[in-house]
């Protein structure tokens, strides 16, 4: 008896339940979101132009020999994967993974006059190198995430370390140097000899260092269009900070001898355009 009673009363419960549901209905799927209706783990794809520079640490070479400075900026751009997950309701993890293309201008020029090295050949007197650099980055950093202001807007920041792996070193550069085929022949003195090359492959193999470290900060805004679409757009600083990115005493480029720099970082302001789906 108690067996017929349990079936019937399983039996009833379930044909109420169905009793509810009319075909062609959609059936409610619960989803796990974070702040305020965003997915917790989320995909996008950006893009970001950026204005790098290099930046010696000091005015002076390692060495002593060579007074450095950063004489001129280059327009790039960064492109990628972007990948949030919300572990609260304002606060989660940012990474991904881009290719991003900067560089800038270093100049060193030794620090005596010119007369004093006459008498050794294969001197750089002076080094000019527009750096044109190419690396593959993962980003990991901390984002915060305000709740809807207005509209479907938010008010976003981040804060993290990103990681690169040069891919391609490029660069023009113009190079003066004592060479000893240039012979004054009243005085004997070494010439300055000067070459220069464009947009050529930079030879050497850590005259760029082939992984690279960078602080970044940044913050901007969100417009959620849709339930599963949004649009970003922010400003971010990227400063690198471990190893020194160039090793001029590595390249093997046309012109004898060789020189060094001040410790150069390198560093890119970017404006950052992308969607979430």
């Amino acid at each position: 008896m108690k067996k017929i009673l349990a079936l019937l009363l399983t039996t009833f419960t379930t044909f109420s339940a169905f009793s509810q549901y009319t075909y062609g209905e959609p059936v409610p799927v619960k989803t796990k979101e974070g702040p305020s209706g965003i997915k917790s783990t989320r995909f996008g794809l950006f893009i970001a132009p950026n204005s790098s520079w290099m930046k010696p640490t000091a005015t002076k070479s390692n060495d002593g020999l060579y007074n450095v400075s950063n004489t001129g900026s280059n327009i790039g751009f960064s492109w990628g994967l972007m990948i949030d997950h919300f572990f609260d309701e304002n606060y989660g993890i940012a990474s991904g993974i881009q290719l991003t293309t900067s560089g800038g201008n270093i100049t060193a020029t030794y620090a005596n006059p010119v007369s004093t090295v006459a008498g050794s050949p294969s001197t750089v007197t002076e080094a000019n190198i527009d750096y044109r650099l190419q690396y593959l980055e993962i980003p990991f950093g901390l984002k915060l995430m305000s709740d809807n202001l207005s509209g479907g807007i938010r008010v976003f920041g981040n804060v993290g370390v990103t990681a690169g792996i040069n891919i391609s070193k490029k660069g023009s550069y113009e190079v003066s140097y004592t060479d000893t085929s240039y012979k004054s022949q009243i005085s004997g003195a070494l010439i300055v000899k000067d070459v220069s090359g464009d947009n050529e492959k930079l030879r050497g193999g850590l005259s760029v260092t082939p992984v690279l470290f960078q602080m970044n900060l940044g913050g901007g805004i969100e417009y959620q269009a849709t339930d599963k679409m949004s649009f970003y757009i922010g400003l971010f600083f990227n400063n690198g900070f471990a190893p020194d990115v160039t090793n001029p005493k590595e390249l093997k480029m046309d012109y004898e001898g060789t020189f060094s720099d001040g410790n150069v970082r390198l560093n890119n302001l970017a404006l950052k355009v992308g969607m979430f789906f």
